[in-house]
C-alpha cells in the first residue's frame, strides 16, 4: 500500500487541459457544472493523480487507463489488477493504491456545526471528541482546533473505512474500526486496508 498527496496549486493550465482531455464525458460533465474554479481543479487533480500513480506502480501509459465506477459509485480502473481510492479537500488530494480494497479520506480542518456528528457517532465517539459527555449546547458551531481534530479523525476513518467497502457513510457505521490517521498541515487523512 502507497499513499500520494498533491496541493492543488501547482496543476498547471496545460495539466489541467490534459487531464481534463483524458477524463469520461460523464466527469467532463460534472467538472463543467461546478460553479468554484477549485472544485473543478479539486476534481482534474485528482483524474491526475490517479492516472500517474496507477501508472507508476503499474508501468504503463496514463493515457491508456479507463476508469469506471462500480454499481455503488466505487471507482475503479478498468481491465487492471489495481485497487485504488481518491479523496479530496481544500487544496489537497491524496490517492491510495494497493492490491487489495482500500479506502483513503482527506478533510482540511475548519470550523463546522457539530450537529453532524449526532449523524455519524455514537456515545463513545461524542465522548472522544469533546472530551466529556456532551449536552445540547456542544452540538453546535465550534472553531475548537482540539475538537475539530478529533471529529476530523472519525470522520476520516468512517469514510475511509466506507469508500474501501464501496458502502459509504449511508451505511451507518457508528464504530471506529483501528485506522491510523495522520494530521499535518491543518488536514486529517485516514486510510483503511482490508
Amino acid at each position: 500500500m502507497k499513499w500520494y498527496k498533491y496541493d492543488i496549486n501547482n496543476l498547471s493550465e496545460k495539466d489541467y487541459e490534459y487531464y481534463y482531455s483524458l477524463m469520461s464525458e460523464d466527469k467532463k460533465k460534472r467538472v463543467e457544472n461546478f460553479r468554484f474554479e477549485n472544485d473543478k481543479k479539486r476534481t482534474v487533480a485528482g483524474e491526475m493523480l490517479s492516472r500517474k500513480v496507477i501508472a507508476e506502480h503499474l508501468s504503463i501509459d496514463e493515457s491508456s487507463i479507463v476508469f469506471s465506477k462500480c454499481e455503488n459509485g466505487k471507482p475503479y480502473a478498468k481491465e487492471l489488477d489495481i485497487e485504488f481510492s481518491i479523496s479530496h479537500s481544500g487544496d489537497i488530494v491524496v490517492c491510495a493504491i494497493s492490491d487489495k480494497p482500500i479506502g483513503i479520506d482527506v478533510e482540511k480542518i475548519r470550523p463546522i456545526n457539530l450537529r453532524v456528528a449526532k449523524r455519524i457517532c455514537d456515545e463513545k465517539e461524542f465522548l472522544y471528541i469533546f472530551s466529556h459527555k456532551p449536552d445540547e449546547t456542544d452540538f453546535s458551531y465550534t472553531e475548537d482546533e482540539g475538537i475539530l481534530t478529533r471529529f476530523f479523525e472519525l470522520w476520516t476513518k468512517k469514510e475511509a473505512y466506507a469508500k474501501c467497502s464501496g458502502k459509504g457513510l449511508s451505511a451507518g457505521l457508528c464504530f471506529t474500526p483501528k485506522i491510523d490517521s495522520i494530521v499535518e498541515d491543518g488536514y486529517v487523512v485516514s486510510i483503511y486496508k482490508e
